[in-house]
């Protein structure tokens, strides 16, 4: 009886080995599979900009107009889950127009962020990102005339929403560089004066845009 106990239990100490070390397996295998850089915990804190020229040529009269759009982006946020970032984001653009009709449009945007990374592999993932907010205004137009020019000035403020597409490549689980596009949805709602007539109009305008962006992130554990 003695030697049966004895035997029982050097098996069921055996199991108990055999269970425990396939569990610690497990936790590590499971561990070792989140190999994203873009990990639950880590902040995302960058600078982008966006870029974008066109120019226009009217054959029949021998007029060309160019534009210009520009823009700087900065983005934090942090990781509350594997590839699923929260933070927020700050958005100044540009654009200019030159020819018969001169342009100059500006507007600064500020809300929240949210952006997903689909792939789990270490070196990079394509992304999807979102951002609701506030955004200011200005609008300064000067179209030439024979008998003069006339020169309109627009202010305002109103909701915006950036939605961006693109791919970001990790160096050293440290720094990402991203690459996409990007488009701006803008209501606003200005106040135009025009001169020199004097007059002031307010009307309710819709903007959008898409712009070709690029930019580097930092990754870090701590913010």
């Amino acid at each position: 009886m003695q030697i049966r106990s004895y035997n029982s239990l050097k098996i069921l100490a055996i199991l108990f080995l055999l269970i425990s070390s396939n569990s610690i397996s497990g936790q590590k295998k499971e561990n070792d599979t989140i190999v994203s850089p873009f990990r639950k915990g880590k902040w995302l804190t960058g600078l982008s900009g966006t870029i974008n020229s066109s120019t226009i040529e009217l054959r029949n009269t021998n007029e060309t107009t160019t534009t210009n759009e520009y823009g700087i982006n900065l983005t934090t946020g942090k990781f509350i889950k594997n590839r699923f970032l929260v933070g927020i984001t700050i958005a100044a653009n540009r654009s200019n127009n030159s020819g018969i009709v001169e342009r100059t449009t500006e507007n600064l945007f500020i809300g929240p962020l949210v952006s997903y990374y689909l792939s789990k592999v270490e070196r990079g993932s394509l992304f999807f990102q979102v951002s609701p907010g506030y955004v200011r205004y200005r609008d300064n137009t000067r179209i030439e005339q024979t008998s003069g020019f006339v020169e309109e000035l627009g202010e305002g403020s109103g909701f915006g929403t950036l939605l961006g597409v693109g791919y970001s490549y990790a160096f050293f689980d440290l720094v990402t560089f991203d690459i996409g596009l990007k488009t701006n949805l803008l209501w606003i709602n200005i106040d135009q004066e025009s001169a020199p007539a004097n007059t002031i109009i307010s009307e309710d305008i819709f903007v959008n845009s898409i712009s070709f962006s690029f930019g580097f992130n930092i990754l870090v554990d701590q913010f």
